[in-house]
Order: structure tokens, then C-alpha cells, then sequence
């Protein structure tokens, strides 16, 4: 049968929640991305190879953030690309395990005339169970309040502006965050140095959103700090028996197993957009020119030396 999608998202959670459950943490990651989806008209989809078959792959197409994938099988990702070709679909990256990912954009680019970029590369982290005792800074762990609404604020633009990620409003972040206690500052002295946020529940878990310390806070462990004081407040919560970190490089959080987290899977982003790079080569003599274009190629003979440009 081959992939199957609809835009009814009850009904894709009602076929595909199962087998996401069995993928683990990047299950867990495509459920939170079909509870925060923004597009209109959002596809999903399944992998199964007969009627009734069980289901070997999954995905959300939630423009205009990247495709995501779940199933590291790499034929089924490429098999995917007429699908959302002939659907018409705008897809301006993919996000799947690295096979997954490769497979996928090496049969959409040549549809699209596009070109396969590099966005990111992550590795996916869980924790399951107490979050460990882990030797850190002086200070202690708070939740965040109303009170502190303007340097929630402040924070929540600045870790957008750092991470390039302007697709919510900080207000809004903000308000969101307080609703559910989402927040954890790190004090030290009744100063406030450090920020971590959690994600509401989603199957019995929570990702780990920000792990924020300003300029003037910063290499003193206090980003790490928080991060532990999140998972602890997230899994205190009898709905949650999960927390999920993404780490890559541009991340404060380097030290993740260190923390207590386990290596679930790795994920890599890529971005598709025009090509670019070097001109196709030139083929055959150049014609011979006359009157003004003539003197512009300096009456060169034909077959004569090319520039460098056009090659």
C-alpha cells in the first residue's frame, strides 16, 4: 500500500499513536509537534505495506516548519516524496533520523530543482525516574510567577533572537509558560541567573525547552543547573514519567548523560532552497560575434580561451 495521509489529525493519531509509542522519544516528538501544530491544513500520514498492515512509519507536514519524519527505513522516506509532490506540497525541510533525512531530500530535490542544505544535527536525549543529585553552582531552583513577567520576557526574545527562532511572540511564550508553571529560574543571592522551561504533557511527556543565562552569567554551571531543576519540577508532575532534551552544538547544555539523560536517537534538520554554487561547464566552441558584442569579448578567435566566469 505504501503511505496513506489525511488531514484529520484524530484520525491519524488514532492509527498511528501506537506505533509512535513504540519509537520512543522521536514518537514523543512528532505527538508534540500534532498538538502544537499552526497550519491550516496540516497532512500526516503513515507507512503500512498492506491493508490493515501494521504501521511502519510516520509523518506531519505542519507548514512552514520542516517535514517531519518518524521510521529510520530509508526507502519508505524517499517513497514519501511523489507522495507530497503530486499533493502539492511546499516542503522547506525535513527533519528524520540522519538515513531517513538523506533518503527523503535525495528524491525530493531533483522534483523541486532544489537544493539539500544542512540545518542541524541533533541527538535526542531521554529521562525516565528521579532526576539524579547532581553536583552543581551555589543557588536554588524557582518557579517562575507573574512578578517576574517583564524578565520572562526579556529572556524568552533573547534566547529567540539566539536561536534564530522568531515563530511565536515572547508575550505569548511568556503567558504560556506561567499557565501550566512551564518556568524554572536558578537564583543566587535573590538574583536571578538562569532560565529553563518545559513543554505542557504530551503522552506522558515533557521536552525541555530553553536552558537561558545571560552574558554576565554565563560558564559558572548555571545553565546546567536548570536544566536538572526542570526535569526534577517536570517529572514531579504525576502525568509525566518522561523528559525529553535535544542537544547539538549550539546548545548550553553539553553535558547531557552527565546530567542524567540517556542517548535516544539522533535527528538531523535539512533545509531545501535554491541552488547554488558553480555555473554548468560550458560546452562547444563559442559562436563568432561581430559589430558591438564583437568588441566586448575582445575579438577573441573561436574556440579561443574562456574566462574563468564561465566555467
Amino acid at each position: 500500500m505504501g503511505w496513506l495521509t489525511t488531514t484529520n489529525l484524530d484520525e491519524f493519531r488514532q492509527v498511528a499513536t501506537g506505533y509512535l509509542h513504540a519509537r520512543g522519544a522521536e514518537g514523543t516528538l512528532l505527538l508534540s509537534a500534532v498538538r502544537a501544530v499552526r497550519d491550516a491544513r496540516p497532512l500526516a500520514g503513515w507507512w503500512a505495506a498492506a491493508e490493515g498492515a501494521e504501521v511502519r512509519g510516520a509523518f506531519l507536514h505542519d507548514t512552514p516548519a520542516p517535514l517531519m519524519i518518524v521510521g529510520g527505513v530509508p526507502e519508505v522516506a524517499a517513497a514519501l516524496a511523489p507522495v507530497l509532490y503530486s499533493n502539492r506540497r511546499h516542503v522547506c525541510g525535513v527533519d528524520a533520523t540522519p538515513g531517513a533525512a538523506d533518503a527523503f531530500a535525495a528524491a525530493w530535490t531533483p522534483r523541486t530543482g532544489t537544493a539539500a542544505r544542512l540545518r542541524r544535527h541533533v541527538k535526542v536525549y531521554r529521562m525516565a525516574g528521579p532526576a539524579p543529585d547532581v553536583e552543581g553552582p551555589h543557588g536554588h531552583a524557582r518557579p517562575a510567577t507573574r512578578a517576574d513577567w517583564p524578565l520572562l520576557v526579556d529572556w524568552i526574545r533573547a534566547c529567540g533572537t539566539e536561536a534564530g527562532d522568531f515563530s511565536r511572540q515572547p508575550e505569548d511564550v511568556a503567558r504560556d509558560l506561567l499557565e501550566y508553571d512551564g518556568a524554572i529560574f536558578w537564583e543566587v543571592g535573590g538574583q536571578v541567573v538562569a532560565l529553563g522551561t518545559f513543554t505542557r504533557p504530551v503522552e506522558h511527556a515533557v521536552r525541555l525547552g530553553w536552558a537561558y543565562t545571560p552574558n554576565s552569567s554565563r560558564h559558572h554551571g548555571f545553565a546546567a543547573a536548570v536544566t536538572v531543576a526542570a526535569s526534577r519540577a517536570a517529572l514531579s508532575r504525576p502525568e509525566v514519567s518522561e523528559v525529553l532534551l535535544i542537544s547539538d552544538r549550539t546548545s548550553p547544555v553539553r553535558r547531557a548523560q552527565a546530567l542524567g539523560y540517556e542517548l535516544a536517537s539522533e535527528r538531523v534538520e535539512l533545509s531545501f532552497g535554491p541552488p547554488t554554487g558553480p555555473l554548468p561547464r560550458l560546452t562547444g566552441p563559442l559562436p563568432r560575434l561581430t559589430g558591438p558584442l564583437a568588441r566586448l569579448r575582445g575579438n577573441r578567435p573561436e574556440g579561443g580561451t574562456r574566462s574563468p566566469d564561465a566555467r
